[in-house]
């Protein structure tokens, strides 16, 4: 593994080498233990999201401990006819069903490790997701969004209604808020049953869009990345322990 500066988070294009590690973060963040990966991404899992699609792969560093990582997929998408099934199908059952040729990223997943969170990994991971659709030149970024606190308003709304409340500022999601705040849009009518296992959601999900701005529809989107744009590094100064200008934030199940 490699070792990035102690005094800050460092984020880079994932490598088949940091296949493990990663995995192991993934089970250590969403509470599974090693080796029980029912929705969980595997090493093996992880390199091939690395061989078919690189440049939509990023893993956040502390010194050499994985902290964040981030996968994606590029896919066809039709905002009009937006994807209705659980997470772990539209993902291949961990596996990606990757476009090469597709105009859109999929947001497959993203987590932070519990001890970094409201240090800015979550963000680096998706700006570096955001600067991969632009030197693409891909349309824009697709999500799924889990419906954090659904549960608490479930009597009272739809899921539908619910999405709407939270986009109009009557009712606080905390997921779907923080995409919003984050520039993504949801497409209402699209919320999804059985989205994932999640208690506090009831398994809802919706689908959420980020369309990018410097997309050229004269260019077209393209085949692969710049060779000089390849290997891409963010950095964020770490955060003094006991710093509380920042309440911690949970990241997104799913995105």
């Amino acid at each position: 593994m490699p070792r990035f500066p102690e005094d800050r988070i460092t984020v880079v294009p994932s490598e088949p080498q940091y296949a493990d590690e990663m995995a192991a973060h993934m089970a250590r963040v969403y509470g599974m233990a090693n080796g029980d990966f029912d929705q969980i991404f595997t090493a093996e899992m992880y390199r091939q999201h690395i061989a078919v699609f690189p440049e939509g792969q990023f893993t956040a560093f502390h010194g050499d401990q994985v902290v964040g990582v981030t996968s994606s997929m590029r896919i066809r998408f039709d905002p009009a006819r937006p994807m209705n099934e659980p997470w772990w199908v539209t993902v291949g059952e961990g596996w990606l069903p990757h476009v090469p040729d597709g105009e859109w990223m999929y947001g497959v997943e993203s987590n932070v490790h519990p001890d970094y969170q409201g240090q800015g990994v979550g963000g680096k991971l998706i700006e570096a997701r955001f600067d991969t659709d632009k030197l693409l030149n891909l349309r824009g970024m697709v999500a799924g969004s889990t419906l954090k606190d659904y549960g608490l308003h479930a009597r009272e709304v739809t899921p539908d209604v619910y999405v709407r409340g939270v986009a109009e500022g009557v009712y606080f999601d905390s997921n779907l808020s923080k995409q919003i705040i984050k520039g993504f849009h949801p497409i209402f009518g699209a919320s999804i049953p059985n989205y994932v296992e999640e208690e506090s959601s009831l398994g809802w999900g919706n689908v959420i869009v980020w369309r990018n701005p410097d997309y050229d529809p004269d260019l077209g989107a393209l085949a692969a990345m710049p060779e000089d744009k390849r290997n891409r590094v963010y950095t964020r100064a770490l955060r003094v322990r006991g710093d509380t200008s920042t309440r911690p934030q949970r990241i997104s199940l799913k995105a």
